[in-house]
């Protein structure tokens, strides 16, 4: 069992193990976190890297693993909103978007909840034969048309089709037996991240 207590003492003690630990809870997470905003893998990673150099910096503030939590995914936030704001000649972000990312601590944490669900998400696509969970990737949580995954995949549609409904059914039966509904993961998937 996971000693998050202990971990957090390790961290505060200038122990690096502790912020490697808490690199391998988070990192993953944070990245499709700040991918969602950005739409760039480069750049998330390089704010997911420089939120836990500050978490670094600043390791004597933190007595909970709730409180590192919560400190990630806001610097993740606001660290995408600078990132989108100094782009936004280049990418033509409209103002109403950039206000829809300013939110309030109860959104934040709607936020984590939903990049929680993706991450529980994502560990099922690797279960998954590697074809089915590219194509399920690509087409669900990267919202590409059928033409770009062909090309990307060199594929047919046809195929598209076919693994990304296997997928569907597969990931189904799985949450079902987790009690989660087919209905409420599109929800959570297509409803949330409005919020």
């Amino acid at each position: 069992m996971i000693d998050f207590d202990r971990e957090v003492t390790n961290l505060q003690q200038g122990q690096e193990s502790a912020l490697c630990f808490f690199m391998d809870q988070y990192s993953h997470a944070l990245h499709f976190h700040a991918y969602k905003f950005v739409k760039n893998k480069d750049v998330a990673r390089e704010i997911v890297s420089d939120a836990f150099v500050k978490l670094w910096e600043r390791r004597l503030n933190f007595d909970s693993e709730e409180r590192i939590k919560s400190f990630l995914y806001l610097v993740t936030r606001n660290e995408c909103l600078d990132y989108l704001k100094q782009s936004r000649n280049k990418y033509q972000h409209d103002e109403e978007f950039l206000v829809g990312l300013e939110s309030t601590e109860e959104n934040i944490l709607t936020k984590i909840i939903y990049t929680e669900l993706i991450e529980l998400i994502v560990k099922e696509i690797e279960k998954l034969p590697k074809q089915q969970g590219q194509i399920f990737q690509l087409s669900v949580l990267e919202g590409k048309e059928t033409e770009e995954i062909c090309e990307e995949l060199g594929t047919t549609a046809s195929n598209v089709y076919f693994s990304r409904s296997k997928a569907i059914s597969t990931l189904k039966k799985v949450f079902k037996h987790k009690n989660i509904s087919y209905y409420q993961l599109s929800l959570l998937l297509f409803i949330i991240p409005e919020l």
